[in-house]
């Protein structure tokens, strides 16, 4: 398979070619999560994926982690298949998963210590610099069960910053927050993003979160998931409140709305 470059001679940061996923249950019986899956991104761009339940969105993320291997088709990471975890990938789960008997700071550098046994001294003063950059520098020493969910989300988000990846997946980050802190940890991340560009490729079920966070929106198709569409979001960076009301943020939300929640899409 000849690896396809980007407008400009860049080969993609992340793409996919026909992947395809199946997964036998305990009964034998066959599932099939994706669908002859293809799609690019480009280095540095805000993608997010979007879709009915069980079509197949944490699947396709994991892919991509190398934590899972396709069935069908492979997955690249700058023209290189995807065979295991790379260091040029960072993951911010569902849930932060910290440590509760570790302090936040010790939390953010926990990946080099549980890998290297030790933690330097740069990666101490960047774990200080990640921690004043999320907003934590004041809770450094305190417990996980001391922070609120939005904090807590935080100190993941600063743990997958630590070794510097180029490509950040994060799998639905902001699902367990209610709505205002979510609000808030995405206007967070766009800040994050703008002064430490990543290629980001954000699982959500939040139409609103995807339209503000995203350069692009992959549709997923009800299981076997499927890309229905790729939508160019189009808005204006920076974006802020104001983004909410604009015209085009509503009709886009429409038309997602149209595409994930046709007869079809639920069946």
């Amino acid at each position: 398979m000849s690896t396809r470059l980007e407008p400009g001679g860049e080969r993609p940061a992340i793409r996919f070619d026909r992947v395809g996923q199946v997964f036998t249950s305990s009964d034998g019986s066959r599932v099939t999560a994706l669908d002859d899956v293809s799609f690019t991104l480009r280095r540095h761009e805000f993608v997010a994926v979007i879709g009915p339940s069980g079509c197949g969105k944490s699947t396709l993320l994991r892919i991509i982690a190398g934590l899972v291997k396709p069935t069908h088709g492979q997955a690249e990471i700058y023209g290189l298949p995807v065979t295991g975890p790379r260091e040029e990938v960072g993951i911010v789960f569902q849930q932060p998963t910290l440590l509760p008997w570790l302090r936040v700071r010790d939390n953010v550098t926990f990946p080099m210590k549980h890998k290297h046994g030790r933690v330097s001294a740069t990666e101490k003063a960047r774990a200080e610099e990640l921690l004043e950059m999320v907003g934590l520098r004041d809770f450094a020493h305190k417990r996980p069960d001391e922070l609120s969910g939005g904090m807590q989300q935080r100190v993941g988000i600063a743990r997958a910053l630590l070794h510097d990846p180029d490509i950040l997946l994060m799998d639905e980050p902001f699902s367990a927050l209610d709505a205002l802190t979510r609000d808030e940890m995405s206007f967070e991340l766009l800040r994050i993003w703008a002064e430490r560009p990543k290629t980001v490729l954000f699982i959500t079920h939040s139409i609103p979160e995807a339209l503000l966070l995203a350069d692009r929106i992959l549709v997923m198709s009800a299981r076997p998931g499927r890309v229905r569409e790729i939508i160019d979001v189009g808005l204006a960076r920076p974006r802020s409140m104001q983004t909410l009301s604009e015209p085009r943020f509503h009709d886009l939300a429409n038309q997602i709305r149209a595409q994930v929640f046709r007869p079809e899409a639920l069946a």
